[in-house]
């Protein structure tokens, strides 16, 4: 485990001690710096802050340096007298689960963890299904504005549904469900919803490495956590009541037991809507237990006001949470979660500084929105977007800062949801002053898009953008020391135990160049007239024209009283 080389103190001091800048832009431009960085990554990322989980002393600590370092940096409370925005949250902690199948009179139990991993489906503390009918629903989609339906002709009342992840594609053709991009419908919570809606009572979720972009491993270690949260006041959308992730080893062994071939099957779930979908013969039970908590976790969000127009808002977003700790992994039970994303934290940090560094405040504000549970769900940007300080017609747009990594420079800016609104042209323009390319992301099939949180402002219809640095595509050649890199991150450190800040080994250049981008792209859009949308043909596009027309008509409405 990695300790803590510098604190916030040490960082008060060197600023302190260091020659007074003149305040242009440029000084404010080049304020943001590696060094800089790296002391609020190894300070957060250090094992004093027991890996960031909400509703634990290590929130407590993190929320008390951020709101500090926020204070520090110049940039005052986003709330009229406050940095903390209460999120309300329900966690559910699973404290036993099982996971069988029934054939001809035989059970045939699944092993826990290494199999399966059963999780609360909508928020209650014990679940369970007794022999219920198994039905295979391909992709578990329904998208008519695609002609496609895989519950077309088909009865799930009281039924268990067997899932695949992702989306159904064509060979060439870039229209059908947006080619390799991917559309909302992809997302498991609305799979989960189109199975509720028609009478299911549990979801069995297909993990792939190729379609999730984890391994079974990320559940195996605890690294996707042992308890769920949800937003204790706000309506959960409609799930079944019991969710299964089931491995596919384990899912080939199931269809064997129906005596399906699950190469056969999902390549017919691909061809055609409902071209797979049909009953298994056999059943499963599950069960599910867990304890509740209730508590309240913070977004902890900064302001720099506008100086004309301070009711537009720019908004940089981060998460501060990772997963907390593991006890049973008794040689290192703390995932520190320094890429992940005590990188975008730290950015905030240095953004809310640079900002507050210039020899004026930009036209419009800036919120600078340090999230909580993102882990969970994105639950802190789900409420904010929800309970917002700013108005959504008024919010210009959102940029989301997540896992930046310390491989030295690199030459391009990668852009999940690459092209969907103007907010991109910021960022082209940013990239091009230190000689970056910005490049669509070259795995859309995981979904990148929609994991992180930038996702709950776009589906609402406000233009929100996610982007990180990473070498050219070409380069990521097989056995490339970068692309090695990649591997060895996804591979032994994401989400586990040795996500942790190493000065020697780190090589802040390319976070310290993306955040400088963040910074120039944010920059130019406070203090532009410009209110960036969404290309045309996405969905979000009518609720971003529909939202404008209503601010401007309540605009209208209030000038004429």
């Amino acid at each position: 485990m990695k300790r803590n080389v510098l604190g916030l103190g040490a960082s008060l001091g060197l600023v302190a001690c260091s020659s007074p800048v003149v305040k242009t832009t440029d000084a404010a431009y080049h304020s943001i710096t590696g060094e800089g960085l790296a002391v609020h990554v190894a300070e957060l990322a250090s094992d004093a802050y027991e890996g960031r989980a909400p509703g634990t002393p290590g929130e407590n600590k993190t929320i008390a340096y951020l709101t500090a370092a926020f204070a520090d940096a110049g940039a005052e409370p986003g709330l009229t007298d406050s940095y903390l925005q209460p999120v309300p949250l329900k966690e559910v902690k699973r404290t036993d689960m099982g996971f069988y199948l029934q054939k001809d009179g035989v059970e045939t139990r699944f092993q826990p963890m290494a199999e399966y991993v059963s999780f609360t489906g909508d928020g209650r503390t014990n679940a369970s299904v007794e022999q219920a009918q198994v039905v295979f629903v391909g992709y578990g989609i329904h998208a008519p504005e695609q002609g496609w339906d895989d519950y077309q002709g088909i009865d799930v009342e009281g039924a268990v549904v067997l899932v695949m992840r992702g989306e159904p594609s064509r060979e060439g053709d870039d229209s059908f469900f947006m080619g390799r991009d991917l559309t909302p419908h992809y997302h498991q919570d609305s799979k989960a919803e189109q199975a509720a809606r028609r009478g299911a009572v549990g979801m069995i979720l297909i993990h792939t490495q190729a379609s999730a972009g984890w391994p079974w491993t990320l559940l195996q270690s605890g690294g996707a956590g042992a308890g769920q949260a949800f937003i204790d006041t706000t309506a959960t959308t409609a799930k079944p009541q019991i969710s299964i992730q089931l491995s596919e080893p384990a899912t080939r062994k199931l269809l064997e037991h129906a005596g399906l071939d699950y190469d056969e099957l999902t390549q017919a779930a691909n061809s055609a809507p409902a071209g797979g979908t049909r009953r298994l013969e056999l059943t499963v039970s599950s069960f599910f237990t867990g304890e509740e908590r209730r508590f309240s976790s913070p977004n902890v969000i900064a302001r720099i006001a506008g100086r004309s127009r301070s009711d537009e808002c720019v908004i940089y977003t981060a998460h501060w949470d990772h997963v907390g700790t593991n006890p049973i992994m008794a040689e290192d039970p703390i995932f520190n979660g320094a890429v992940d994303n005590a990188t975008g934290t730290a950015a905030l940090i240095e953004l809310a500084a640079a900002y507050a560094a210039l020899p004026q405040a930009p036209e419009r504000s800036v919120l600078f929105m340090a999230t909580t549970a993102e882990e969970k769900g994105l639950l802190g940007a789900e409420y904010y977007a929800d309970h917002p300080l700013c108005a959504p017609e008024k919010t210009v747009g959102v940029l989301n800062m997540d896992s930046h990594f310390p491989f030295g420079s690199f030459k391009a800016l990668t852009v999940p949801g690459y092209g969907f609104s103007g907010l991109q042209a910021y960022f082209e323009r940013a990239s091009a002053r230190i000689g970056r390319t910005v490049q669509p992301d070259s795995n859309p099939e995981v979904g990148g898009y929609y994991r992180n949180d930038a996702y709950p402002f776009a589906k609402r219809g406000i233009p929100a953008i996610y982007a990180v640095g990473s070498p050219l595509d070409e380069e990521l050649t097989e056995g490339s020391e970068i692309l090695n890199k990649y591997i060895d991150f996804v591979t032994t450190k994401y989400h586990k135990p040795k996500d942790e800040y190493d000065p020697e080994a780190w090589d802040m250049t390319g976070i310290e160049e993306d955040v400088r981008i963040f910074f120039d792209a944010g920059l130019e859009l406070a203090n532009s007239s410009d209110f960036p949308n969404w290309r045309a043909d996405l969905s979000y596009r009518a609720l971003r024209d529909d939202m404008m027309a209503r601010g401007r008509a309540s605009s209208a409405a209030s000038g004429q009283n």
